[in-house]
C-alpha cells in the first residue's frame, strides 16, 4: 500500500488506485479494502484530499495504475477537490480503456448520476464557491458529466451487500476477474462460465486443447470467449483473435480468414494465394507453435482435427458456434453449453441497463421483473430492453410490458423492434436501418469500420449523422469497440434487414436509373455489387441490391461512392460512369488504367484512396 501523504519515491505500477473523501470512511471501510487488496498480492494507492498535490496525482497516481475504485459518500461532493480528481479519472479512462469502479456508501447511485437529493444540493454549493460567475455553468457541466459517466459504470451499492466484508470480497474478486470486466459494461452471470473453461485449459495443459462454446443468438458465447482471452493471452506470445467468422467466410472466402490468423500469430503481412496454398502454410509456419486461437461464431476454414497433430502442447483453440454439426466439433476436448439466465440474472442485468445499478428502484420493482421475465433469460434482449427503458415513465414501463405480452416467448425478432419502434424520430430509424442495409463485409461496409470513416459514407449523401448515432449507441442498437470501430449484434442486424424489406416491397418506389449508388468490389466472390443509396436517413426512399455479372450495362448513372480495393482486374468495365463520383478507395487494387481521358473533378467533391 502506498498512501499520497507519503514522501517516499511513487513505485512504477499500482493495481488499483483508491479515490475518497473523509477520514470517517477512510477508517472503517477504505482500510478494510486496502487490507483485502493486499492480502491478495494487488498494490494500492489511496487517493486522498490534501495528500498531495494536484500535478503529482495527474502524473503519478493514475498513469501508474490498473484501476480506479471511486467510493461515492454523503460529503464525496462537498469537495471540489475530489470532483476535480474525478474529472482527471474519467479524461484517463476514455483515453487509455483503463476501469473506473464505482462504490457507494450509505448513498444512493441515482443521487450521484442526477446529483439530486442532499447530494446535489452540495454538488450546487459547492460549485458556487468554486467558480466565478463566468465560469459557473461551464463548470457545473464538466463536473455533472463526470459524475454521471462515474455512475454509469459496473459497481456496488453497500445497501445491497449484508456487511462491508461482503462488499470487499465482491470488490477484489471483481478486480482479480478484471477480464470479465473488459468483454461487457455489466458483467452479470459470466464468472461461472469462465471459471470452468479455465479449470478445463488447466486440466489439458500438456497437449491441444479444443473448447466449443455453443448456444443460441444473443446468448452471450461472444462475449464468454472474449472474457476468457482477456484472462489468459498475457500468458501467450503467438495469439489470434477473429470474430464473425462464418460471416467473413461468406463474403470474403477462406483465404481471408486464413491470411488473418497467420498475420496475427506471426506478428506480419501474410498474403495468400489460395486455400490450399494456406491450408500448407498454416501446417508449415504454425507447426509446433504454442498459441492461443479464438475464432468467434466458427465456419470450418481450419481442421480441428489435423490443427491437433500440427500445433504445439499448450496451445488453446476455443470456437463458439450456434451449430454442434459442424465437421469437427465431436472431436473436441469440451463443450460448454451456455443456458438461458436465471430469473434473479435476468432481472440485474435489465436493471444495469434500466437503472445503471444492480436492482430496480423499489417503485418500479414488479414491472421490472415482469418485463425481464418475458425477455426469456435472453442477454442481448435484456441489454436492448433495459436500454430502451432507461429513464422511462412507468407509463412507458407498462407500454413495453404490453408489447412483450403479446409476443412468444421465442419471438426475439419482435423483441428487439421494440426498441427500433420506440426510437422517437423517423430520422433515428431511418438512420438504423441505413446502417444495417449496408452489403455485408465489404470494404465499404461500415460496421467493423472506424466511426470516421462511416461518418463520410454517411455525409457523402448529405446527412448530419451525428446525433442520431449517439441515440443508437445509447440504445445498443449499434456499440463503438475500443479500436473506434462501429459493430452491430447480427440478431439485431436482421431485425433491421427485415424491417426494410418489408417496407420496400410495399412501397415499391425506387427507379434504379436515378438512384445515387453505392458500387463495391468484393474480393471473396469475386463478384460487383451496385447499392443504390437514396437513404431513408437523407429523406429518400429505401435501398435495394442489384448483383452484376461483370457486364456494366445496367449500371446506374450516379455511382457516388466506388469501392475498388483489391479489384482484380487491371481495367474498369466498359462505360464505367463516374462523373457524379465523391469518393474512390483504389486501395491494393490491380487497376492500371481509371480512366482512358482526363477527368475534371471539383476536388471538394472527389476523395481518391489508393
Amino acid at each position: 500500500m502506498e498512501h499520497a501523504s507519503s514522501t517516499s519515491k511513487l513505485p512504477q505500477m499500482y493495481d488499483v488506485l483508491i479515490d475518497f473523501t473523509g477520514e470517517e470512511i477512510r477508517r472503517k471501510f477504505v482500510s478494510h479494502l486496502d487490507s483485502a487488496f493486499t492480502s491478495v498480492g494487488l498494490t494500492t494507492f489511496l487517493h486522498q484530499e490534501n495528500a498531495m498535490k494536484e500535478m503529482q496525482i495527474q502524473e503519478h497516481s493514475l498513469d501508474l495504475c490498473r484501476v480506479a475504485i471511486v467510493i461515492f459518500t454523503k460529503t464525496y461532493s462537498q469537495s471540489a477537490w475530489s470532483l476535480r480528481q474525478l474529472q482527471q479519472i474519467i479524461k484517463w479512462h476514455e483515453a487509455y480503456y483503463r476501469h473506473v469502479l464505482p462504490v457507494y456508501n450509505e448513498i444512493q447511485p441515482s443521487d450521484v448520476r442526477l446529483q439530486k437529493c442532499d447530494f446535489g444540493k452540495s454538488f450546487k454549493a459547492t460549485a458556487h464557491q468554486t467558480f466565478p460567475a463566468q465560469q459557473l455553468e461551464h463548470g457545473i457541466s464538466r463536473w455533472s458529466h463526470a459524475l454521471t459517466k462515474a455512475a454509469d459504470f459496473f459497481g456496488w451499492d453497500e445497501s445491497n451487500c449484508r456487511s462491508d466484508a461482503e462488499l470487499v470480497d465482491k470488490i477484489v474478486k471483481s478486480v482479480l476477474n478484471l477480464p470479465v470486466l473488459s468483454a461487457t459494461k455489466f458483467p452479470v452471470g459470466l464468472q461461472s462460465y469462465v471459471e470452468d473453461v479455465i479449470r478445463t485449459i488447466e486440466d489439458k495443459s500438456s497437449q491441444v486443447c479444443t473448447i466449443v462454446i455453443c448456444g443460441m443468438e444473443g446468448s452471450g458465447k461472444s462475449t464468454i470467449a472474449k472474457a476468457i482471452y482477456n484472462r489468459i493471452n498475457g500468458t501467450f506470445t503467438e495469439k489470434s483473435f477473429i470474430e464473425d467468422v462464418a460471416q467473413i467466410s461468406q463474403t470474403r472466402g477462406y483465404v481471408h480468414l486464413q491470411e488473418r490468423l497467420l498475420s496475427d500469430v506471426l506478428k506480419t503481412k501474410v498474403k495468400i494465394r489460395s486455400v490450399e496454398m494456406g491450408r500448407r502454410m498454416i501446417r508449415e509456419r504454425l507447426f509446433k507453435k504454442r498459441m492461443l486461437i479464438v475464432l468467434d461464431e466458427y465456419s470450418p476454414f481450419l481442421d480441428l482435427r489435423k490443427s491437433r497433430a500440427w500445433f504445439g502442447k499448450g496451445t488453446v483453440i476455443i470456437i463458439t458456434t450456434r451449430n454442434e454439426d459442424l465437421p469437427g466439433i465431436r472431436e473436441v476436448d469440451s463443450v460448454l453449453q451456455i443456458n438461458l439466465m436465471n430469473p434473479d440474472e435476468s432481472l440485474e442485468l435489465l436493471s444495469w441497463h434500466a437503472f445503471r445499478e444492480p436492482k430496480p428502484k423499489e417503485e418500479y420493482y414488479d414491472l421490472a421483473k415482469a418485463v425481464a421475465a418475458y425477455c426469456g433469460g435472453l442477454p442481448l434482449v435484456l441489454e436492448v430492453i433495459g436500454s430502451t427503458l432507461f429513464e422511462s415513465t412507468k407509463e412507458e414501463w407498462k407500454s413495453v410490458l404490453l408489447e412483450l405480452e403479446k409476443l412468444h416467448k421465442n419471438d426475439v425478432h419482435h423483441k428487439l423492434k421494440i426498441s427500433f419502434d420506440s426510437l422517437r424520430s423517423e430520422k433515428e430509424k431511418d438512420l438504423f436501418l441505413d446502417v444495417c442495409c449496408f452489403p455485408i463485409g465489404l470494404c465499404c461496409f461500415p460496421i467493423g469500420k472506424g466511426t470516421t470513416y462511416v461518418m463520410n459514407i454517411l455525409n457523402v449523401f448529405g446527412l448530419d449523422a451525428d446525433s442520431g448515432i449517439r441515440v443508437l449507441i445509447q440504445r445498443n442498437l449499434i456499440k463503438v469497440k475500443n479500436n473506434n470501430k462501429f459493430v452491430i449484434h447480427p440478431l439485431l442486424q436482421k431485425m433491421g434487414r427485415k424491417i426494410s424489406q418489408q417496407e420496400f416491397w410495399r412501397e415499391k418506389r425506387l427507379q434504379f436509373d436515378d438512384a445515387e449508388c453505392l458500387f463495391t468490389y468484393n474480393r471473396g466472390t469475386k463478384s460487383a455489387q451496385s447499392l443504390p443509396m437514396k437513404l431513408r436517413s437523407a429523406n429518400r426512399e429505401p435501398s435495394t441490391l442489384l448483383k452484376l455479372a461483370g457486364n456494366s450495362e445496367y449500371l446506374p448513372k450516379k455511382l457516388r461512392w466506388i469501392n475498388l480495393r483489391e479489384f482484380s482486374s487491371p481495367y474498369l468495365l466498359n462505360d464505367f460512369y463516374l462523373d457524379d463520383a465523391i469518393a474512390i478507395d483504389l486501395k491494393h487494387s490491380l487497376l492500371r488504367v481509371v480512366w482512358k481521358k482526363t477527368q475534371v473533378f471539383l476536388m471538394k467533391r472527389v476523395t481518391t484512396k489508393i
